[in-house]
């Protein structure tokens, strides 16, 4: 059975996507590269610059899908997942979610200081989710979603967490990094933690560990976390 969880796990790992907009003089599609970050629920958060031929696109017609996948890397992408999140893209000026994006890319700091760059964010209305052959399901956005009160603990409690996690489990980002994941390295560090699983940081790399299951709350992720360290 396909679940939320694997279609959110996709998002979460990617960097990066394909956006579709509508061109505003033809009216027919057009698809670019950008850098994406998401918020606690699994929804992206874009930096755009008021010049870009999508973002005056959406100007016009705000609806627009979104791809991210981690497909291409096989030898055979078809067998791959990706993601397609279908929704309203809308700008936005909330700090913490700014900061999210800022976490992801900070090489983009200077660009979103500029008068002609603008945070925004796909408010996710469905998505289409696509595991391997004969595996693909659309999912309504309260489906895709999951629990919106873990999402939002995460959200309130995180920076308590992280530093109950350094306290605690000081070995935990380079036992995480370096054992389960296979990277080189020795200062990794947690940058953030959903209920979906943690981000880590090396320098400008990140990579993602997710959780063999959603969780859902904070007491149950410092508990898992505690189990990787024993």
């Amino acid at each position: 059975m396909i679940t939320s969880f694997e279609a959110r796990k996709v998002l979460r790992s990617s960097r990066s996507g394909s956006l579709a907009t509508t061109t505003r003089e033809t009216k027919t599609p057009y698809v670019s590269f950008c850098a994406m970050a998401h918020d606690y629920e699994g929804q992206p958060i874009f930096l755009f610059s008021d010049l870009a031929d999508h973002t005056q696109n959406l100007v016009i017609e705000g609806h627009a899908s979104f791809l991210c996948e981690q497909a291409s890397h096989l030898s055979n992408p078809q067998a791959g997942p990706r993601i397609t999140l279908v929704g309203q893209i809308e700008k936005v000026s909330d700090d913490d979610l700014t900061s999210l994006f800022l976490q992801s890319h900070s090489s983009a700091r200077m660009y979103s200081k500029f008068e002609d760059f603008n945070f925004y964010t796909l408010r996710v209305e469905k998505v289409h989710y696509v595991g391997g052959f004969g595996r693909a399901i659309w999912l309504k956005r309260t489906e895709y979603l999951g629990d919106s009160g873990t999402s939002l603990e995460f959200f309130n409690e995180q920076n308590g967490l992280l530093e109950t996690i350094k306290r605690k489990f000081p070995s935990f980002a380079l036992t995480c990094a370096t054992k389960l994941l296979k990277h080189r390295g020795k200062n990794w560090q947690v940058l953030r933690v959903d209920g979906d699983g943690v981000d880590l940081k090396l320098g400008a790399k990140i990579v993602r560990y997710p959780f063999e299951k959603p969780l859902k709350s904070v007491e149950e992720a410092i508990e898992n976390i505690g189990k990787i360290c024993a």
